[in-house]
C-alpha cells in the first residue's frame, strides 16, 4: 500500500512500512557490443554482502496519472534501498514511502548525512525533499522536509558550492527556482524564479501529457541545471528541451549571517547559447578535466559534443555553430544502431520516434561517457578522445537488461553501472571494463518504476546531528 505525507510532515517511523525485497538473480550475462547501432526501517531480509559494498537508492513513480509521461512499469512506494556487493551483485533492503513521484536525488556538498529529490507532477508544484542519511549505514533514511519546488514536474537540482542555495528545474511550466539553505542544509521558500519566454502558454492553455507527447517543442521544458565544475565563477548551464537552447545563468546571494541562511539568492540570465531545431536538449555534461561539454539529444537520440570557451555572455545570445561560441559544435552523432536512426521523426511539429535518449554521464575516470536509449532498451558507451579535444568514438551499444532504461549510475571505484529498466520494474548492474568500455551483467533485481538511481558509497561515522 502507498502511504500518503501528511501536510504537515513525513509519518512517523513506526508507521512505515518495510517491503520485503524478492530474492536477487545472480546471473552472469555478456553482452557483444553491437557496434553502429520518516525513517526506513531496514531489515536484512537476504545474505547481506560485504561491508565494503555500496548503498544505491532508487526512486519510483508511485502515481502515474500525475507524470507528463506514461510509465507501463508498476507504481513504487517511494525510495528503495539496495546493496551493491564487490562482485557486482544487487540485494533489495528496503523502501521508504514517499509521495507523490520522487524523481531526483542529490548530495548535499559539505553534509554527508544531508540528501534532496525532488516531486514530479504536471497538475500542481513539484517539491524539494530533504532527507537524512546516516553516512555510517545509508539504507538508513528519513524524510525530514518539504518546500513548494516553484513549478511543477520538477526534475532537477543543483546546489551552488558554498552550500547557499539549491536550484531547482520545473520542467512542465519552464520555471528555474531558487531555495535557499540554511547551515544544517534545510531548504527554505522559494526566493526567486526565472521563467523562460513562451512558458505562460502553460498557463493560458493548460495544456495535457496527450498534448505534450505529441508536441514536445510547444512550450519550453527547462530539463537540467549543470555547473562546469572547472570554471569557479558558480555559473549554471540549463538545457531548454522546448526551445533547444542551453542557458547560461549566475548565481548571486546576499547572506543573512545571524540566520545561516542566504535570505536573497537571485538567478540572473547572462546569456544562451542556441543549438540546431528539433534536437530537444536534455541533459549537458562538463568533462572534469578537458574543456568539453556534453549533451543528449532526446528526440532525434544522438548526442552533441562541443568545444567550452568559458566566458560570460553578457546577455548575448551566441550560436553554437559559431567559431569561438561558449559551447561551440564539434560533432553530432547517433546513440543508436544504423537501422534504428531513420525510427526518429518531427514533421509539423509532431514528434514520432522509437527511442529517445535519457540519462549522459561520464564515467569516473574520464575516460568514457554513456547514454541511456528508452525505446531501444539500451546504452551507447563512448570512449572519449582525450588527444582531440574529447571527441567521442562509439565503443558499442548494449542492452539494457530491461525495458526503457530512464536512469543510471555509477559505483564509486566506476566498476560497475547500475541502470534503472523503468517499464520493466528492474535494476541491472554490469561490470564495466574501464579500458574498452565493454559491459557484463552481473545481477539483476526488482524494482518498481525506476527512475533515479543514485550510489552512495561507505563513510566513516558522522558526528550526531540531533536529528
Amino acid at each position: 500500500p502507498q502511504l500518503k505525507q501528511s501536510p504537515r510532515g513525513p509519518p512517523p517511523a513506526s508507521r512505515l512500512a518495510v517491503l520485503p525485497p524478492p530474492p536477487p538473480c545472480t546471473s552472469r550475462k555478456v553482452f557483444i557490443f553491437v557496434r553502429g547501432a520518516e525513517k526506513m526501517c531496514i531489515e536484512n531480509h537476504a545474505a547481506q554482502p560485504s561491508s565494503t559494498g555500496e548503498t544505491f537508492l532508487v526512486c519510483s513513480y508511485t502515481n502515474h496519472d500525475l507524470l507528463a509521461h506514461t510509465p507501463c512499469g508498476k507504481t513504487g512506494a517511494g525510495v528503495s534501498s539496495f546493496q551493491l556487493s564487490d562482485n557486482g551483485q544487487l540485494s533489495a533492503q528496503g523502501t521508504l514511502p514517499v509521495c507523490d513521484n520522487p524523481a531526483f536525488l542529490l548530495p548535499h556538498p559539505t553534509l554527508p548525512h544531508v540528501l534532496y529529490g525532488t516531486t514530479e507532477c504536471i497538475h500542481k508544484n513539484g517539491e524539494v525533499l530533504t532527507f537524512h542519511v546516516d553516512p555510517a549505514q545509508p539504507s538508513a533514511i528519513r524524510l525530514v522536509g518539504r518546500q513548494d519546488a516553484g513549478g511543477r514536474s520538477t526534475c532537477f537540482l543543483s546546489v551552488d558550492k558554498n552550500a547557499r542555495s539549491v536550484t531547482a528545474v520545473n520542467y512542465w511550466d519552464a520555471k528555474v527556482c531558487v531555495l535557499p539553505l540554511a547551515v544544517d542544509g534545510e531548504a527554505g521558500p522559494v526566493c526567486h524564479t526565472d521563467v523562460q519566454p513562451g512558458a505562460e502558454y502553460v498557463d493560458a492553455a493548460n495544456p495535457d501529457r496527450v498534448e505534450h507527447w505529441q508536441y514536445r517543442q510547444r512550450w519550453p521544458h527547462t530539463h537540467c541545471a549543470v555547473k562546469n565544475e572547472q570554471d569557479n565563477d558558480g555559473r549554471l548551464y540549463v538545457c531548454d528541451l522546448g526551445r533547444d537552447a542551453v542557458v547560461q545563468y549566475s548565481l548571486d546571494h546576499t547572506l543573512e549571517e545571524l540566520a545561516g541562511v542566504s535570505a536573497s539568492s537571485v538567478l540572473r540570465k547572462t546569456g544562451e547559447v542556441s543549438l540546431a531545431k528539433n534536437l530537444g536538449p536534455r541533459h549537458i555534461v562538463f568533462h572534469p578535466t578537458l574543456p568539453a561539454a556534453y549533451i543528449v539529444n532526446e528526440l532525434t537520440s544522438s548526442v552533441s559534443y562541443f568545444k567550452v570557451n568559458s566566458k560570460d555572455l553578457g546577455g548575448a545570445t551566441e550560436s553554437a555553430s559559431e567559431a569561438g561560441s561558449l559551447l561551440e559544435l564539434s560533432g553530432t552523432i547517433s546513440t543508436l544502431p544504423a537501422e534504428w536512426q531513420t525510427k526518429q521523426v518531427t514533421k509539423n511539429g509532431v514528434w514520432k520516434a522509437a527511442s529517445h535518449c535519457s540519462e549522459i554521464r561520464i564515467h569516473p575516470s574520464g575516460n568514457l561517457l554513456f547514454i541511456g536509449n528508452r525505446g531501444h532498451d539500451s546504452l551507447a558507451v563512448y570512449q572519449i578522445d582525450h588527444a582531440h579535444g574529447g571527441a567521442l568514438r562509439l565503443a558499442g551499444i548494449v542492452p539494457s537488461g530491461g525495458e526503457c532504461p530512464r536512469n543510471f549510475n555509477f559505483s564509486s571505484t566506476g566498476r560497475f553501472v547500475v541502470v534503472g529498466n523503468q517499464n520493466s520494474d528492474n535494476l541491472t548492474a554490469f561490470a564495466i571494463d574501464a579500458q574498452t568500455g565493454g559491459l557484463a551483467q552481473t545481477s539483476q533485481v526488482h524494482c518498481p518504476s525506476p527512475n533515479y538511481v543514485l550510489g552512495l558509497p561507505s563513510h566513516t561515522p558522522a558526528p550526531n546531528t540531533g536529528g
